[in-house]
């Protein structure tokens, strides 16, 4: 861009600077774009990592036959509202629309969510394409290279939890041997050593010890909002803390 510095601190082009492909991406909520438009939308890595991490975790996608196309859905409670905010402030160039509220009824008690979904587009139908088979989801081995720190920060941040003496994420929709892949990758990738341990003796879960915490969060932090750093325990380790600083 060319930029020429006037009063009131704004700036006009006469310089041309490199721009990092897809870190000047405005929110597009509310525009309506041609299918040509659509088309030829790509998703930079960055992007595509943190779609993949929403894959991974709590996010699915749809494929409307209608549109031919797929999109992105996430939906979390308020007390999530933080994270959901978080993903559009990434995202918001594929979304139609802002968030909204969801109200469902069980036992006649109000539960309130939010849902985020990006707009039915080529290149969301192409990542549909490599995670969904049979509309159920699907690890296949290129999730070496998917699963970026990036994708591996969101995936925590959506499924996992710390029960006090480590990390557990939650991979119930995923058969035994797609767990063993991810695991494979935490292991090869990261160094990061997990085991298997089954919730209602049925769904293989991925657990990460306190002994690889603070290698994890060295990979994972950078890319992670506050309101989830519960998710590695961090609202209580203050030594922890110290120690990442070294």
């Amino acid at each position: 861009m060319n930029l020429k510095k006037i009063k009131n601190n704004n700036y006009l082009t006469n310089k041309k600077y490199l721009v990092l492909w897809g870190s000047n991406l405005s929110s597009t909520a509310g525009i309506r774009y041609t299918k040509y438009e659509l088309s030829i939308i790509k998703l930079p890595n960055d992007i595509k990592s943190i779609m993949v991490g929403i894959i991974l975790s709590d996010g699915h996608i749809a494929l409307n036959f209608k549109a031919k196309n797929a999109f992105l859905i996430l939906n979390q409670s308020l007390a999530k509202s933080a994270y959901v905010y978080f993903v559009f402030s990434f995202l918001s160039h594929y979304y139609h629309s802002y968030p909204k509220l969801s109200i469902s009824y069980r036992l006649d008690r109000p539960s309130y969510m939010l849902i985020i979904a990006t707009r039915s587009m080529p290149c969301i139908t192409e990542l549909y394409y490599n995670y969904y088979l049979n509309k159920i989801k699907n690890i296949k081995p290129f999730i070496f290279f998917d699963l970026t720190p990036i994708a591996l920060a969101h995936w925590i941040m959506g499924d996992g939890t710390f029960n006090g003496t480590g990390l557990l994420l939650c991979t119930d929709s995923f058969k035994i041997k797609e767990v063993v892949l991810l695991i494979n990758v935490l292991m090869i990738r990261y160094s990061i050593n997990c085991t298997i341990r089954y919730h209602s003796k049925k769904y293989p879960r991925i657990y990460i010890s306190k002994k690889y915490i603070i290698p994890l969060c060295k990979i994972v932090l950078p890319y992670m909002d506050k309101s989830m750093l519960y998710k590695l325990g961090l609202c209580i380790k203050r030594k922890l803390a110290e120690r990442l600083k070294q």
